[in-house]
């Protein structure tokens, strides 16, 4: 278990006997000290260890103090490191001296342990707001960086919460292992008002990556709505008791010792960070509200998302509906379409976001029949030659009513092309190859193969092998050379996914 580190003091005196006396004054104070014979000596330890204090002799040989003080303070790696110069040179003109070249504060020799006690106190105090306005600075960076990144990406209809707080924890949280928590629990309220959580680790202790979610059930936690909690407790003292009303025990049993923490409610999330390298206290709890707030907004974009979706897709299988009511009993034909399309995107190894779309576009393929009298769409036996021109208009009809929506241009896609044919003899516009959408080339396949299996006044229901068999090798009416070949070998390929789909989406 990470315990709260030291604060690391540089010693530098060229005299062995002033280092030591020094270091055994420190000592018992609790700080962890590293010793230095010259400014060149210091200069390196400077770098290697990154002090949190220097204690700088003056009177030194080759490079003097004040040498030395001038190059912590001009270099922007360690000119925040506060210098307490150690010397027996009392004049105004050698305080004037230190001031210039940075020093931040003077102790002069012999040494008194109550004076030095003080002194480092004071500058470790001034060493901590530093940091902390550093680590703020840094930390409003992050969020900056983080949501640019988001910006630049940000696919809204792909976009999914778990990884949207793995990428931020990882990023903020997690980015420094010296100051960070050891792991991160994120609860969210569903509608029944139970909680859903993931647990976010470290993948490796000290890299500061973050583990995938583990997802957990918090029946208990934080019963109700809180401000923001902190505190912390030893190796072997304390833990969660007086905060389970807002933790459920049985939740924290699974996570181990949790100490150093800190909690915050904002519902409908709720977030733990626990086991912080170092003591946390009311700046961390600040930083850590800022993160909840940044997470809470995470959160309302994705309920906005699935909300205006799923009132979308609603939307989409209505109109789908509303065009085969005048058709055929067909059943979950849109559906099973639907389906066929994204399984064959998906063998295609199409980008996620086409895949995604053409799941619900291919479902409004005849859309266009909604303009198509009902007396030719339920008409036993083959059409006229009149009224099978009036039927191909279904296309055209399709693309009209579906307009120039972007959000609709793959439906549009697909209704208008979903009878064009690889070989150039389908229709609206005999269009071949390649100039054929390919959101159009799958939607074909698929609107073949379920209408093969579905009885029609002209046709009796074909078994899946039997519709497999006509799709590739034809059959007079149907060839293979209507499809695009990737397509009809990715279709034979998951032939057996197609048979499961359609019994399972079967009226």
């Amino acid at each position: 278990m990470p315990v709260e580190q030291k604060a690391k003091i540089l010693v530098v005196d060229d005299d062995p006997v002033n280092r030591a006396l020094l270091e055994a004054m420190l000592a018992p104070l609790g700080y962890e000290t590293i010793p230095a014979a010259d400014g060149e000596e210091a200069l390196q330890q400077v770098a290697r260890q990154a002090p949190d204090l220097i204690l700088l002799d003056v009177m030194m040989p080759r490079l003097d103090g004040f040498a030395v003080c001038r190059q912590i303070k001009g270099n922007e790696a360690t000119r925040f490191i506060p210098v307490l110069l150690v010397t027996a040179l009392n004049q105004p003109a050698d305080r004037i001296m230190g001031i210039e070249a940075g020093a931040d504060d003077f102790l002069t020799k012999p040494v008194d342990e109550l004076e030095l006690s003080a002194r480092v106190r004071s500058l470790l105090r001034v060493k901590k707001l530093n940091d902390q306005l550093l680590d703020a600075h840094a930390h409003i960076n992050d969020l900056a960086a983080q949501t640019g990144r988001l910006l630049k990406i940000f696919d809204p209809l792909g976009f999914i919460l778990e990884s949207g707080l793995a990428e931020l924890l990882r990023e903020t949280l997690f980015k420094d292992p010296q100051k960070g928590p050891e792991a991160v629990l994120v609860g969210m309220r569903d509608a029944r008002g139970n909680f859903t959580g993931w647990l976010y680790r470290e993948k490796e202790a000290g890299k500061g990556s973050c583990a995938e979610p583990v997802v957990l059930k918090l029946p208990g936690i934080c019963c109700q709505e809180q401000d923001i909690l902190y505190s912390n407790w030893t190796e072997t003292a304390g833990s969660l008791t007086e905060y389970q009303c807002h933790f459920d025990p049985l939740i924290l049993q699974r996570l181990g010792p949790v100490r150093n923490f800190v909690a915050y409610r904002s519902d409908p999330l709720v977030m733990l960070a626990f086991n912080y390298r170092q003591p946390v206290g009311r700046y961390v709890a600040d930083i850590f509200r800022s993160l909840m707030t940044y997470s809470h907004f995470l959160k309302l974009v994705s309920d906005q998302i699935k909300e205006v979706e799923d009132a979308f897709l609603y939307t989409v299988g209505a109109l789908a509906r509303a065009a085969e009511a005048n058709d055929e009993e067909t059943g979950n034909h849109i559906l099973r379409v639907g389906a066929f399309a994204r399984l064959l995107a998906e063998e295609l190894r199409c980008p996620e976001p086409f895949v995604r779309t053409i799941s619900y576009a291919a479902q409004m393929h005849d859309v266009g029949k909604i303009h198509i009298h009902p007396d030719i769409l339920r008409k036993p036996g083959r059409l006229t030659p009149e009224e099978w021109e009036i039927m191909k208009q279904h296309t055209v009809y399709g693309a009209v009513i579906l307009g120039d929506s972007p959000r609709l241009a793959m439906a549009r896609e697909i209704a208008l092309g979903h009878h064009e044919k690889y070989d150039g003899s389908g229709y609206p516009a005999g269009l071949r190859g390649e100039a054929v959408p390919l959101s159009a080339r799958i939607a074909a396949l698929a609107d073949v193969y379920d209408a093969l299996r579905h009885k029609r006044s002209y046709k009796p229901a074909f078994s899946h092998e039997e519709a497999s068999l006509i799709i590739t090798e034809g059959d007079g009416r149907v060839e293979p050379g209507h499809f695009d070949p990737d397509v009809l070998r990715a279709f034979q390929r998951i032939a057996p996914a197609f048979e499961e789909t359609y019994e399972s989406l079967k009226d």
